[in-house]
C-alpha cells in the first residue's frame, strides 16, 4: 500500500488487497500477545470480582504491575524511556485488554488519552519529566475535560485559569465529571480557560491540591475509578501550560482522536472473546434433547457476532497501519489525518459490539441475566462506549463536518471526487472492471456503487442546504450511517482477498459477503431518509439496493457458524 495515502481517501478509491490485517503481525508482535494476553488471564481475569465490587485499589495494583510489565510503554518513544512500538502493536493490545472492560478502560485512559497529550504537544522539559513515569506507571495519568454542564459540547468549559500578577503560575478553579482514573490518578490532563476565554491545556499534578469527589456508582465498568475532579486555587506553573494558550482544542481534540481509535479496536477484543463464551456456552447447554448450538437460530447469531467481530478487526487494523505509514512529522498529524476513519471505528465498532454483546446474553438464556455468568458484566460494561470519547450522536455529525471542512480548505478534491463518481455510475461495467480481482466481487460491486452514488447524493445534500446543513442532523447521521457500513464492508472484502489463497480463505470471505449482506439495507435506508428530505429524482436508494445480487444467507450463515464452533470448541 502506498505510504501517502491520505484521510478520506477511501471514499474514492476501491479498497487495495494488501491492507494490513491482524493476520500480518511479525514474530515480534505475537511474542508481545503471547506476553500480555498471558498476565490478563493470570493476572487480571481471577481478580475480576474484587474490581466488580469497586475496590479501586486492586486496579491501582493492577495497573502498576502492567506499568512495570511494560504495556503501556508501547507508545511512548524511545528517548523518553518507551518502546517507541507500533500502532499495530498498541491496537493489538487494546483487543486482549477487553477481557476485563474496567481493566481496559483504566488502561486506555492513562495511555491514550491521559499520555497522548504530553507526547503530541508536550515540550522537550516536559516529556522529559513525565513520559518515563508514565510509560511504566510509575505515576498514573487521567483526562480532565468533561464538566458538569459541558458534556459534548466540552469547548464551553467553565473552569477559569488565573494567571499570577507575576506570570509564573495559573491559578485553577473549576470542576471535570465523569473522569476516569480520577481516584487513582497522580497527574491530570486538565483543560481551562485562561482569564475565562483561552480554552488551554495543562498539565497538573494531583499533590498541587486537586480533589476528588466519591466514586460514581455506575452500570457498569465498577473496576474503572469514574469520579469529579474538584480545583479549589490549585497553583500550577506556568511552565506545565500543554500546547498553546488558546490551542487546547488542539490537544483536546487530537487526544480523542487516539481514543476513538482505539475504543473501535477494542470492540474487536470484545467481539471475539464474547463470541466465544456464547459458542463454549451453546455447546454445553442441552435443551430438546441436543445442544443448542446445534438449532439454526443460534448458528444464525454466532454467524453474525462473528461476522461482525471481522468486520471490526479489518478496519480497526486498516486504519491503525494507515497511521503507522502516514509521513506527515509531527505524530499528532497522522492522527488528525484518519480523524474520520477514527470516529468511523469508534461509531461502528462500539455499535457492532452492542449487537454481540446483547446476542451473547439472548444465547445464555435467563442464566446472561445473573451476576455469576460473565456475559452479564459485559452487557453493563459494554453500554458506556456509545457514550464517551464524544457520545455517537455527535461523531455521526462530526463525520460529514470534517469532510466538509476538508472540502473548503482544498485538503480532499471534493468535488473531483464527485465527479469522477458520476462517471462511474453511469457506466457501471467501469465499476466491475476496477473491483475484479477481489474476492466476493459482486459484493464489492456493491459496495462500490453505493460509494460512489454516496458522493453524488452527498454533493447535492450539501448544495441544497448550504450553510444550513448544521440543522439537517438527522440526514447528516445518515450519511455517516452509510460511510461507516460502506467502510466496514469494503475493509472485510479487502481483507477476504488478501487471503483467498489460504486454507481459512473461504471462511473470510463468507464472512466478508455475510457483513456486506446483513449490512446493506442500512446502507439503502440511510440513502432513503437522505432522498425523502433532498427531494432528488436520481433514485439512489433503489440502484443501491438493486446493485447487490441476492445470495443464500442462510446456507451462507450456516457454513459460517460450523466454522467458527469448530474453530472455538478445538481451541
Amino acid at each position: 500500500m502506498s505510504t501517502n495515502q491520505k484521510g478520506c481517501e477511501f471514499m474514492t478509491q476501491v479498497a487495495p488487497a494488501d491492507i494490513f490485517t491482524p493476520e500480518d503481525i511479525n514474530e515480534e508482535q505475537k511474542m508481545l500477545k503471547e506476553t500480555i494476553e498471558k498476565f490478563m488471564k493470570e493476572e487480571v481475569v481471577p481478580r475480576a470480582d474484587e474490581m466488580e465490587k469497586g475496590k479501586i485499589e486492586v486496579t491501582k495494583e493492577l495497573l502498576k504491575k502492567a506499568g512495570e510489565m511494560g504495556m503501556f510503554a508501547i507508545e511512548i518513544p524511545k528517548e523518553y524511556g518507551g518502546l517507541g512500538l507500533d500502532k499495530v502493536s498498541a491496537l493489538m493490545v487494546t483487543e486482549l485488554m477487553m477481557y476485563n472492560a474496567s481493566f481496559a478502560v483504566s488502561c486506555e485512559a492513562h495511555v491514550t488519552i491521559g499520555s497522548y497529550p504530553i507526547i503530541f504537544f508536550g515540550t522537550e522539559e516536559q516529556k522529559k519529566k513525565y513520559l518515563p513515569d508514565l510509560a511504566y506507571a510509575k505515576k498514573i495519568s487521567a483526562y480532565a475535560l468533561t464538566e458538569p454542564q459541558a458534556g459534548s459540547d466540552a469547548l464551553n468549559s467553565k473552569t477559569v485559569a488565573t494567571p499570577t500578577s507575576d506570570g509564573k503560575y495559573y491559578v485553577l478553579n473549576g470542576t471535570k465529571q465523569f473522569i476516569t482514573n480520577a481516584g487513582i490518578a497522580d497527574l491530570f490532563i486538565i483543560f481551562a480557560k485562561v482569564n475565562g476565554k483561552d480554552f488551554t491545556a495543562f498539565i497538573v499534578e494531583e499533590e498541587w491540591g486537586v480533589k476528588t469527589g466519591k466514586e460514581e456508582e455506575k452500570m457498569g465498568q465498577k473496576g474503572s475509578s469514574t469520579r469529579q475532579v474538584i480545583l479549589e486555587d490549585v497553583k500550577v506553573p506556568a511552565e506545565n501550560v500543554l500546547g498553546e494558550i488558546g490551542k487546547g482544542h488542539k490537544v483536546a481534540l487530537n487526544a480523542l482522536n487516539v481514543g476513538r481509535m482505539r475504543l473501535g479496536g477494542s470492540a474487536g477484543g470484545g467481539g471475539k472473546l464474547l463470541t466465544e463464551i456464547a459458542v463454549k456456552y451453546a455447546a454445553e447447554r442441552v435443551q430438546f434433547g441436543r445442544p443448542i448450538i446445534e438449532f439454526p437460530l443460534i448458528k444464525w447469531k454466532i454467524a453474525n457476532m462473528i461476522s461482525k467481530t471481522f468486520a471490526i478487526q479489518s478496519a480497526s487494523y486498516r486504519t491503525a497501519d494507515l497511521i503507522d505509514k502516514a509521513q506527515l512529522g509531527e505524530e499528532w498529524k497522522a492522527f488528525e489525518e484518519f480523524a474520520v476513519e477514527a470516529t468511523i471505528l469508534k461509531v461502528g465498532g462500539s455499535e457492532a459490539l452492542r449487537y454481540i454483546t446483547d446476542e451473547a446474553v439472548q444465547i445464555h438464556g435467563g442464566y446472561g441475566y445473573l451476576k455469576e455468568y460473565e456475559v452479564e458484566r459485559a452487557y453493563r460494561d459494554e453500554r458506556v462506549n456509545r457514550i464517551y470519547e464524544g457520545t455517537n450522536e455527535i461523531n455521526r455529525l462530526n463525520i460529514p463536518e470534517m469532510i466538509i471542512r476538508r472540502a473548503m480548505r482544498g485538503r480532499i478534491d471534493f468535488f473531483g471526487w464527485v465527479q469522477q463518481a458520476q462517471k462511474l455510475i453511469d457506466n457501471p461495467s467501469e465499476i466491475k472492471k476496477i473491483v475484479s480481482g477481489h474476492t466476493a466481487q459482486d459484493e464489492l460491486y456493491a459496495i462500490e456503487f453505493a460509494k460512489r452514488s454516496l458522493l453524488i447524493l452527498a454533493q447535492r445534500m450539501f448544495s441544497k442546504f448550504g450553510e444550513e446543513i448544521q440543522n439537517e442532523q438527522e440526514i447528516l447521521a445518515e450519511f455517516s450511517n452509510a460511510l461507516i457500513g460502506i467502510y466496514f464492508a469494503e475493509s472485510s472484502v479487502a481483507r477476504a482477498t488478501k487471503h483467498q489463497n489460504k486454507p481459512y480463505g473461504k471462511y473470510y470471505e463468507n464472512m466478508a459477503k455475510f457483513y456486506t449482506h446483513t449490512t446493506f439495507p442500512e446502507i439503502v435506508q440511510a440513502f432513503r431518509v437522505i432522498e425523502s428530505r433532498v427531494g432528488d429524482s436520481y433514485g439512489f436508494a433503489e440502484k443501491v439496493s438493486s446493485a447487490l445480487t441476492r445470495i443464500d444467507m442462510i446456507s451462507l450463515s450456516r457454513a459460517i457458524a460450523d466454522e467458527t464452533i469448530r474453530i472455538i470448541l478445538q481451541k
